[in-house]
């Protein structure tokens, strides 16, 4: 299993978009070998991070390279003042 960890910078003017931006993620639940998806808001602002947990390395670069994934960032905006960081991680331990 993996752990994509999308760290995003947003000023505060912008939080409130991408909140709505993410406002319609329950499609990930049909995403093949997706196992779940949270976007979390760190208490202080400033700072989101999406995670998403996979099955595999593969069912991951397959949903990147899918028209859903293509379809799911169309509307992204080209001077989104949002700065992203992107960590792919392999999960060695987990408990239930």
């Amino acid at each position: 299993m993996i752990v994509v960890i999308n760290r995003l910078h947003v000023p505060a003017d912008y939080a409130s978009h991408l909140e709505r931006a993410f406002g319609n993620t329950h499609r990930m639940d049909e995403v093949p070998g997706c196992l779940g998806f949270e976007l979390l808001r760190n208490e202080a602002g400033g700072e989101y991070l999406v995670v998403t947990r996979w099955n595999t390395r593969a069912a991951y670069e397959d949903w990147r390279a899918s028209d859903a994934f293509q379809q799911a960032h169309a509307r992204t905006n080209p001077d989104s003042p949002v700065k992203a960081e992107l960590g792919v991680y392999d999960v060695l331990t987990q408990t239930a």
